[in-house]
């Protein structure tokens, strides 16, 4: 199989279903219509922006390419390893991002925050557990 930044392509891949799936459930499932309460969406206001759905797949790739490459950079292996760079991601680059958009942009809700927060974390922890299995 293939190697991705020193990791297995189907665990690369696994890992950003994963993240995509916790998208999916956290955003269209579970907490769809707090989500939309919390950015102050309706339905109508997709109309015309549908294009974007593009980048849906995207991220979570770039999450993970991101993430097995730092993996490899650090020579990280073991779960532990994995976990705890993953959270370290997600509180230094993850995390403050999203707290810059909080504090300059007005728009946002410390539900908006919570929610996109909760989102990463589990995303980028999930993919950094993944990522270990053949490795």
């Amino acid at each position: 199989m293939p190697r991705i930044f020193g990791h297995d392509l189907l665990a690369v891949i696994a890992a950003a279903v994963a993240i995509y799936v916790i998208g999916f459930l956290i955003y269209g499932l579970i907490f769809n219509a707090f989500w939309m309460e919390q950015y102050g969406y309706t339905a109508d206001s997709f109309a015309g922006h549908e294009w974007r759905m593009f980048l849906g797949p995207v991220m979570p790739i770039l999450t993970v390419l991101g993430l097995a490459a730092l993996f490899q950079t650090a020579n990280a292996s073991g779960l532990k390893a994995h976990l705890r760079i993953g959270f370290i991601v997600w509180a230094g680059f993850s995390l403050s991002t999203l707290l810059y958009g909080f504090a300059y942009a007005i728009t946002m809700t410390p539900g908006a925050l919570a929610l996109d927060a909760v989102h990463l974390l589990l995303g980028i922890l999930a993919a950094s557990a993944i990522l270990v299995w053949r490795k």
